[in-house]
């Protein structure tokens, strides 16, 4: 029996990755849910079920996905019959999907073949998928220039086209000092937080630095040379990025050279989009809802998207202006007890009395709550 083709294991691979990613999802949220997650929408709702439904590892996983391409996958999951549609009700909720019994039992397949909590466990937060792309164009340039300079070769084309990213590496090889600090200690700093990684992320890692004598491999290319599914490739380099920095970050002194690829740029908070970081600091001084979306010229709804946001990623956010402790742990325990975080589902249980933001505050909370305690245990 020969061997299954390059894109039979491709399949294999993304049907497994997917209804994995869409298993806290069914009977929740339309089949679309994912695929923003995967492509790393901005939008607060998207940010929002990447928290309740601790689907982190999959926020970003994907940024180019084309729409075209996510309706040929669930088309097949259909045809495949592990993936059913269910409409919209009556009452205007939202249309949704459910997992047959098949489904499972290929995630958990899935699990066992591809060990997806291995490659997953990196991903705790959302913010880390950001994180891995700005370390990993920082890295891949500066490795190149750090090369060059080595052989006194700088006639060379940025592997790296992102001009933000060729600014950051010319500012920190301006001068003589730096440049010898770079070339001096790069390659040792780049063994240690290479150790820890299993020995074939290694090689892939390495393999796709470019230099005076390397020319990187592209994941595809990599792909071709291990017989494995590209997207299988794509999440193994993605996860070992990803253990990288976390060990750089906790052992900084290390990693001198290292960790100031892991610096923020300007005055945003780490922890929130731009846009929810900006109006962070207007909430903080005591601004309305109003009076934020005057001041930034944004909708009230976008504020509260952004005020969602806030909840989640910020414990010391004083959020009692808009919701009372009595009245948060009130909708915690009818979405505790419907077993949903559907938001009309619990707002037909609360009344008319209590506001969509007052529902999403409260699940926010609560998720932020649990994340954070898993983070400190």
């Amino acid at each position: 029996m020969s061997s299954p083709s390059l894109i039979e294991r491709e399949w294999a691979f993304i049907r497994s990755l997917t209804v994995t990613g869409m298993l806290p999802l069914a009977g929740e949220r339309t089949v679309q849910a994912l695929y923003y997650i995967l492509r790393g929408r901005k939008a607060n709702q998207t940010l929002q079920d990447v928290h309740l439904y601790s689907l982190y590892p999959y926020y970003r996983m994907f940024p180019r996905l084309l729409k075209e391409e996510w309706e040929k996958i669930v088309y097949k999951l259909q045809e495949d019959q592990l993936l059913i549609p269910i409409p919209a009700a009556q009452n205007a909720r939202k249309p949704s999907f459910f997992l047959t019994e098949k489904a499972r039992q290929i995630a958990a397949e899935g699990e066992r073949e591809y060990t997806f909590s291995y490659w997953f466990e990196p991903f705790s937060q959302a913010d880390v998928a950001e994180q891995v792309e700005s370390f990993w164009l920082r890295l891949h340039l500066v490795v190149q220039t750090v090369s060059h300079l080595l052989e006194r070769d700088l006639s060379f084309q940025p592997i790296v086209q992102e001009k933000r990213t060729q600014r950051w590496v010319k500012e920190r090889l301006a001068e003589k000092a730096q440049r010898a600090r770079w070339t001096e200690g790069l390659a040792k700093e780049l063994f240690h937080s290479l150790t820890g990684l299993p020995e074939p992320v290694q090689e892939m890692i390495f393999r796709r630095f470019s230099g005076v004598s390397q020319s990187g491999l592209t994941l595809a290319q990599l792909s071709l040379l291990n017989r494995e599914a590209p997207s299988y490739i794509h999440v193994q380099f993605r996860s070992g990025l990803a253990r990288m920095i976390r060990a750089i970050q906790e052992k900084r002194a290390d990693f001198p050279l290292l960790s100031t690829l892991l610096e923020n740029e300007g005055d945003k908070d780490p922890r929130l989009t731009e846009s929810a970081s900006l109006t962070y600091v207007l909430a903080k001084r005591g601004y309305s809802i109003d009076q934020i979306a005057k001041r930034r010229n944004i909708k009230p709804s976008t504020v509260e998207d952004h005020l969602v946001e806030i909840a989640l990623r910020c414990p010391e956010w004083d959020s009692s202006r808009y919701l009372s402790a009595d009245l948060a742990e009130k909708i915690v325990e009818v979405s505790n007890r419907l077993e949903t975080s559907r938001l009309r589902l619990v707002k037909d249980q609360l009344g008319a009395g209590v506001s969509y933001l007052q529902i999403r505050l409260a699940l926010a909370r609560k998720k932020g709550g649990e994340e954070h305690a898993k983070g400190d245990a």
